[in-house]
């Protein structure tokens, strides 16, 4: 991948990538459990990153944002709102990698639990 300046180059894409992660990370609940979201442009305008606090684990995260639908299609016609690669961060559990439309996102957990960790201990019953 060129070394592109995606916000000074397609300002449009660069903001509907933000756009369609968003909208799929609140469709699918895929943060369910985590606190303090946050999103900024990164490396001066080539990527986007996101971090929260808790919660699932970042790869966790980006497999349920690749299955997430396009907004106002249905089940049948299969359209996804985020395409794209994903990767781990380099052997860590708190980064995972992304590249929509060309555009690389970073996601990043401080402190996360996992997935299943968290369904625990949001269905634990208290006697």
């Amino acid at each position: 991948m060129t070394d592109v300046h995606h916000l000074r180059e397609t300002p449009a894409r660069y903001y509907e990538v933000l756009g369609r992660v968003m909208s799929a990370l609140r469709e699918t609940g895929a943060l369910n459990g985590a606190t303090h979201l946050d999103w900024w442009p990164g490396n001066g305008g080539r990527t986007w990153e996101i971090e929260w606090q808790g919660g699932p684990f970042p790869a966790e995260v980006a497999a349920r944002l690749l299955g997430a639908p396009e907004p106002g299609v249905g089940d049948d016609q299969g359209g996804h709102a985020v395409h794209g690669l994903i990767s781990p961060g380099r052997g860590e559990n708190e980064r995972a990698h992304l590249v929509v439309l060309d555009v690389p996102v970073n996601l990043r957990a401080i402190e996360p639990i996992g997935t299943s960790q968290v369904w625990a201990t949001l269905t634990l019953t208290r006697g």
